[in-house]
């Protein structure tokens, strides 16, 4: 057993590291849960989402799963129950609840599940002081895990939770909102690449999801890609001039889609007192024409696009483009749960890390050389790869230092409900 006091080795450092990081995503998340009352914490809207209480518990369960069961001798877990009750749509590691049984958890109470989160920080700290160095790396692996998976989840506990307000007859705030007036369009410009061999994906040695690997080699024709993504205004440009009308702008499965669901518009945009509103997690507010249009499935960005004359990104040239820029926009650290208009700051303005997660037209698949990892995260991507489109970028409800160059996240076409927005690209 290591002396408690560590001195400044590697092996120290790694624990402090891992330790701050550790508490610094469980107390942001005790954050987001603040505002919320017991009865907030139950509500379920989305058949596929769940309850905030769900995901608080969930989040730890990893922890006490895959970090404490295996690696703590003599662990007693907060309640065995919990093990199978909140282990999500992982099989092996206890059989789980279908999606739509979890707004029916009224038991566990809210304090008890922030009593068994409890219970687990101050276990998984224990640990990481004092296990041993030849188990470290390992715990370590699975502790980087656990902070992104739930990283992960703060950012779907707002995205149900939006949902869950919404379908509420008062459109109630998740909290007082903290902008002044409307903004001010940044005019569209365009960056252009050359093309030619990138290199993309992320390093196996940095943290992140298994999908994200191997970084390899591609093949760019030259391109061009909108500085900034779509803004309301041109989007209500795209309906005024009858884009949800036009079958000709969609893909079959889209007009499909787009006609048993009546699209008229973005998900939480309502006709109200003659003009647009748009519902936020700071409740009904009128449009702002300058801010990036939000909450768009991939059929209706293509549409958009088909109609612009343009197209969608291809992934790699996301990227490629992606990596040469290190400034992060709006994103869940930065006080604001809503898509911004640009600032016109830098040139140009960009705002590729955050506001609303970009569509490519790239479908989710594996990068060439892929191998599914084992053990807690066994194909934690792969599982997803078929009938989804690969988002970019991240939003203003995803953590600011899981949006990188190389973050790789997958929908639905047909979702609405993540924070999606549109870039336009084009060839040459």
């Amino acid at each position: 057993m290591p002396d408690a006091t560590h001195a400044d080795t590697p092996d120290g450092a790694l624990r402090r590291s891992l330790a701050t990081r550790f508490r610094k995503t469980r107390a942001r998340t005790a954050e987001l849960v603040a505002p919320l009352g017991p009865e907030d914490l139950m509500v379920q809207s989305l058949p596929d989402g769940a309850p905030a209480k769900w995901h608080l518990a969930h989040a730890t369960w990893f922890f006490e799963s895959a970090v404490l069961v295996p690696f703590a001798a003599g662990y007693r877990p907060f309640d065995p129950a919990f093990l199978q009750l909140f282990a999500g749509r992982d099989d092996r590691l206890g059989a789980h609840l279908p999606a739509p049984a979890l707004r029916l958890l009224s038991r566990p109470t809210a304090a008890e599940v922030m009593r068994y989160r409890d219970h687990v920080n101050a276990a998984v700290l224990h640990l990481l002081e004092r296990v041993g160095e030849d188990r470290l790396d390992a715990v370590g692996d699975r502790v980087e895990l656990g902070i992104a998976h739930e990283r992960r989840h703060q950012e779907r506990l707002l995205t149900d939770l939006k949902h869950a307000f919404w379908n509420n007859p008062l459109r109630p705030a998740y909290e007082p909102d903290p902008r002044g007036g409307p903004g001010a369009a940044v005019p569209q410009s365009w960056t252009r690449h050359a093309g030619g061999l990138a290199e993309i994906g992320r390093d196996a040695a940095a943290p992140g999801f298994d999908h994200e690997t191997p970084r390899h080699t591609v093949l760019l024709r030259p391109f061009r890609l909108a500085d900034r993504p779509v803004v309301c205004g041109e989007y209500l440009d795209f309906m005024a001039d009858g884009g949800y009308a036009n079958a000709a702008l969609w893909l079959g499965d889209g007009w499909d889609a787009a006609q048993a669901e009546g699209w008229r518009a973005p998900l939480y945009w309502e006709w109200r007192d003659g003009g647009w509103q748009v519902f936020t997690l700071y409740g009904l507010r009128p449009l702002d024409p300058a801010e990036p249009v939000c909450h768009v499935s991939w059929y209706e960005a293509d549409a958009y696009a088909r109609w612009a004359g343009k197209r969608l990104p291809e992934e790699p040239e996301w990227e490629a483009l992606a990596a040469r820029r290190d400034d992060l926009g709006n994103l869940l650290g930065n006080g604001h749960r809503h898509p911004r208009p640009g600032t016109g700051r830098g040139e140009p303005p960009w705002q590729l890390f955050g506001d609303v997660w970009e569509w490519t037209r790239s479908p989710f698949m594996p990068y060439p050389g892929h191998r599914p990892p084992g053990g807690a995260d066994d194909n934690a991507g792969g599982r997803f790869m078929a009938n989804h489109m690969v988002v970019r970028g991240g939003s203003c409800v995803t953590p600011f230092d899981y949006a990188t160059a190389t973050t790789r996240h997958f929908l639905r076409p047909a979702d609405r409900t993540a924070f999606t927005g549109i870039r336009l690209a084009e060839d040459g």
